[in-house]
């Protein structure tokens, strides 16, 4: 296996930056140094390297020093800093300003060196670089990472040179070269016009072997020659000796753009210019449009002068547009005053408006009430507020002329003979005629024009409102009024509507149209605790008028549900003489008649007594009735023994409740007790139906044939279980709470 070897190598690149600064006289900057791995193994450096294996730090250079020991060796000094580890370093290298790999060394398995993560101290390493000339290297190092000074580095580089011993091998050299020059210097870098005397650097220019004249310094932008001129001893190649021109410049200034409005202009009727940003005169020349006096844009132009350029290279002028704003109108005008219609054309006059800054249109006159749409469109040297500049609408108005109203008669009386009568509207203008009745269950009311018809429907009296709405021109006028009396009933109580039975209620005139027992058809619909209702009609009839009304309340007629084909009936669900906790027509839902028939569940749920005609709870009886007749029910106080579970005879028992479905008590049946409280027939009594000696048997409602028992309200005043009832053969009889039994409510309208 060869042995292996170690060394710096100095690059063919390298080698040809150091020789052409040998020849130019000029310095070779050495800036930069890295350290690397070698990629994980050893290798032999070559002229061709320009890059290290795998490089794994870079850095400055710490110093540069002429060996003691060996002729033309400057030592270099590589420090890595003590936070960088985590690898071993296996090569090395230095570089010139730009990047070139000007040498590069490998190190031995000796200086082989871990640099491991949390080791502190820094790696310290030589490269030890032999050139022919070792003046030509000018290496920037950073004074902060060693001793040595860059001063220092010179000073010894100087003694050293200076000793004719030190490099024998490039005295040899240098006597080598023939005196010729090869290269023509060229300008170094560029000159930008500054407004001061400039001059060129050179390239290539050696003080010693070349004569600078000609052109050497100049101020304003151009192209200048100096020129060349070999000095004694030296030649150009070939031999020429003469002075040779060289062409070097002054570039133009850039502009970096071109210049703006600066600020803002108005239209105020005077003539007016811009100022600019980023202009001077000096640099630029202004021309174009450069004043103006309406609002609208102009273009100005900006040219060059002969030391300036614009940013993209051109020298040509440029466009630049500036403004004149329009004025702003910051108030949109207004109707000024009002108009009341009159019949003939008028116009409104205006707040805020100035023919010379806004242009009328749209609507501008009219005769008939309402609202007109005029237009303003500003003119050319104004706009709105926020910049528009289109026409803007404006509402005005021309108001309605006070209407009026009066009626012919004011006063009507309708009658069997003359069940209906007219009123005519007299009114200004084309307003719509309504009218409304007070008690549309009295008097009815229909419009044609202005003509009103009224029809009466049932005894009572109404006011009928007659009212106007505003017409095309006229406002509407106050309403106006006609009071109505209304005689009419039907002797037949099925001929009269719920609503017209009310109303005899209302007036106490009831019995002298109708008699006890007169019956009025209730169609039931809808589910009560779990039995459904399929439009089963049963009658209503009237078991009293005005009935215990110093306790019930005046103004009420009394039925009771009801007879179907003549035959008194009770309502049976499916549980019908079954006792059990299911929903159905039972006084509780367990065996006990505890608070009586105030908080029984066949008050509260089963008939509805917890809600109201109008708000009826869901699944009671109350619900599935007509809406027409509930609308007309009326609330009945009922006295019953509302405390029960076996407490007696006691007299504060009895107390009183509020009812619009009710279960008759056993006085209210009976006109005599035998297992109510006795207290409660002193604030009860007999309904006029049963008193005239009407049949107590109730027949099932969906099966004619059959007799059956139903529930009264009384609790049984000596036992805790029990409501009193009717039998299946008209006597009384207790039932025991939970029972399922039949159900003959009554209720007053």
């Amino acid at each position: 296996m060869p042995e292996k070897t170690y060394g710096t190598v100095i690059t063919s690149s390298g080698a040809a930056l150091i020789a052409a600064c040998i020849l130019n006289g000029t310095k070779l900057p050495i800036t930069d140094a890295a350290v690397g791995d070698g990629g994980g193994a050893y290798y032999q450096p070559t002229v061709d390297q320009t890059e290290l294996k795998n490089k794994k730090w870079e850095g400055e250079i710490a110093s540069a020093t002429i060996s003691t020991t060996t002729a033309n060796m400057i030592d270099v000094k590589i420090i890595v800093p003590a936070d960088v580890g985590g690898f071993i370093v296996r090569e090395a290298a230095i570089y010139s300003e730009d990047g070139t790999m000007i040498a590069v060394c490998n190190t031995p398995d000796t200086e082989k060196v871990a640099i491991d993560e949390g080791v502190s101290g820094k790696l310290t390493l030589l490269m030890h670089l032999i050139v022919a000339d070792t003046s030509v290297l000018q290496f920037v190092i950073n004074p902060s990472l060693d001793t040595v000074s860059e001063e220092d580095l010179a000073a010894a580089i100087d003694a050293h040179n200076e000793d004719p011993e030190a490099h024998p091998d490039i005295i040899e050299r240098i006597d080598a070269i023939t005196h010729t020059i090869r290269t023509v210097p060229t300008q170094s870098g560029s000159l930008t016009y500054t407004g001061s005397p400039q001059s060129p650097t050179w390239n290539g220019y050696n003080p010693d072997t070349l004569t600078l004249g000609g052109v050497t310094q100049g101020t304003d932008a151009g192209t200048y020659e100096a020129t060349f001129t070999p000095k004694e001893g030296y030649t150009w190649d070939g031999e020429d000796t003469s002075p040779k021109t060289v062409s070097w410049t002054i570039g133009r200034a850039t502009v970096a753009a071109v210049p703006t409005q600066s600020g803002s202009l108005t239209y105020d009727g005077t003539a007016k210019s811009p100022s600019w940003s980023d202009y001077s005169n000096a640099a630029l020349t202004l021309g174009g449009v450069t004043s103006g006096t309406n609002a609208g844009a102009y273009t100005a132009t900006f040219t060059p002068t002969a030391n300036y350029q614009w940013f993209d290279g051109s020298t040509s002028a440029k466009d630049a547009t500036w403004n004149i704003g329009r004025a702003t109108v910051s108030t949109l005008p207004s109707q000024s005053g009002s108009l009341t219609y009159t019949g003939s054309v008028q116009s409104p006059t205006w707040s805020n408006y100035n023919s010379a800054v806004l242009t009328l249109g749209g609507d501008t006159s009219g005769v008939n009430a309402g609202n007109y749409s005029a237009t303003f469109t500003p003119t050319a040297n104004y706009q709105w507020s926020g910049g528009g500049t289109g026409p803007q609408s404006v509402t005005w108005t021309i108001g309605k002329a006070a209407g009026s109203l009066s009626l012919n008669p004011q006063s009507l009386t309708l009658n069997n003979g003359t069940p209906s009568g007219t009123i005519t509207a007299v009114r200004a203008g084309d307003g719509a005629v309504s009218a409304q009745s007070s008690a549309p269950g009295i008097a009815s009311v229909s419009v044609s024009g202005n003509t009103v018809t009224v029809t009466g429907l049932a005894y009572g009296t109404a006011t009928i409102t007659v009212s106007v709405a505003a017409g095309t021109n006229y406002t509407a006028p106050a309403s106006k009024q006609c009071s109505v009396t209304v005689n009419l009933f039907n002797d037949t109580l099925e001929s009269n509507s719920w609503a017209s039975i009310k109303a005899a209620s209302d007036a106490d005139d009831g019995a002298n149209v109708w008699s006890v027992g007169d019956t009025k058809a209730v169609t039931i619909n809808g589910t009560v605790q779990g039995f459904s209702f399929s439009n089963l009609t049963v009658q209503a009839f009237i078991t009293g008028f005005n009935h215990n009304a110093s306790r019930e309340g005046n103004h009420k007629i009394h039925f009771q549900l009801g007879k179907i084909s003549n035959k008194l009936v009770a309502l049976c669900d499916n549980n019908y003489n079954n006792t059990g906790s299911s929903a159905g027509f039972r006084m509780n839902q367990s065996n006990t008649n505890a608070g009586g028939w105030k908080d029984s569940y066949m008050r509260k749920t089963v008939l509805g007594n917890s809600g109201t005609p109008t708000s009826p709870p869901a699944n009671s009886l109350l619900a599935a009735l007509p809406s027409d007749l509930r609308a007309v029910m009326k609330p009945i106080t009922k006295y019953t023994d509302n405390v029960g579970n076996n407490t007696g005879n006691v007299e504060s028992n009895v107390t009183a409740t509020t009812d619009y479905l009710v279960l008759y008590a056993e006085f209210e049946v009976f006109g005599s007790r035998s297992g109510a409280n006795s207290y409660e027939q002193n604030y009860q009594v007999q309904y006029p139906y049963y008193q005239a000696g009407n049949s107590k048997v109730a027949y099932k409602h969906n099966a004619l044939d059959t007799a059956v028992w139903w529930w009264l309200r009384s609790p049984y005043y000596n036992g805790n279980n029990d409501f009193r009832a009717v039998t299946a053969s008209g006597g009384g009889t207790d039932g025991n709470a939970n029972n399922s039994g039949g159900v003959a409510p009554g209720f007053a309208a």
